[in-house]
């Protein structure tokens, strides 16, 4: 992936990002702040970009470039720059630890974020199932989770496993993906009791297997 500890490097050094951002939290980092400052980051690489004479100049060639005024584009790249490492690592984490409480603590088996296209981040999140009747809410659970960590992921690809399977094993019961806005729509406080009414049409892409469990 382009978007590792250098690209956090590329912000805070080489463009100067914290001269005048305050610190960002992770879950204030959107899909155009990730989008703004990774394209500015890899813009860098090129030599037109790199031979202007001030961050300012940069800042403005790629702004017009992306077709954004360049306040909102300095703004990204100092927000993301902000939060002190790198943000997909840091989105993994967060994600991970924000089960916890959750009706899938213990049972989340995998934790991936591919932000090789930066304007459209995919997390992808492997989990245990319980049951069958439960899958929804699970899904559910595992969509608000993924947004209220890490709001700058575009989709959430997910998948239950059978809850007597090996965690290594390819086979799913269920999976489905799930896009920004549906899944800003999960409350959690309605998952228990509505969540196959409420949630269950956000899911695209639904392989719902016919294994019992």
């Amino acid at each position: 992936m382009k978007h590792t500890l250098r690209f956090l490097a590329g912000l805070l050094f080489t463009v100067g990002a914290l001269r005048t951002a305050a610190a960002a939290e992770l879950t204030e980092i959107t899909v155009e702040d990730f989008h703004g400052a990774a394209y500015f980051e890899n813009a860098l690489e090129y030599p037109e970009v790199a031979k202007l004479p001030n961050r300012r100049a940069r800042i403005r060639r790629v702004a017009r470039d992306m077709g954004w005024p360049p306040a909102r584009l300095a703004a990204a790249v100092d927000k993301v720059g902000s939060l002190g490492s790198d943000p997909v690592e840091l989105a993994q984490k967060a994600i991970e630890e924000g089960f916890k409480g959750t009706m899938l603590e213990g049972r989340i088996l995998q934790v991936l974020i591919n932000a090789d296209e930066p304007k459209h981040v995919i997390a992808y999140i492997r989990w245990r199932g319980s049951h069958k009747v439960d899958v929804v809410k699970e899904a559910s659970t595992v969509a608000h989770v993924v947004h209220k960590q890490a709001p700058f992921i575009s989709t959430a690809s997910i998948a239950a496993i059978h809850p007597k399977a090996p965690a290594n094993t390819k086979q799913t019961v269920w999976s489905a993906k799930i896009g920004h806005s549906s899944m800003a729509r999960i409350q959690p406080s309605r998952i228990e009791t509505y969540a196959d009414r409420l949630y269950a049409r956000l899911f695209e892409n639904v392989d719902d297997k016919p294994i019992p469990y």
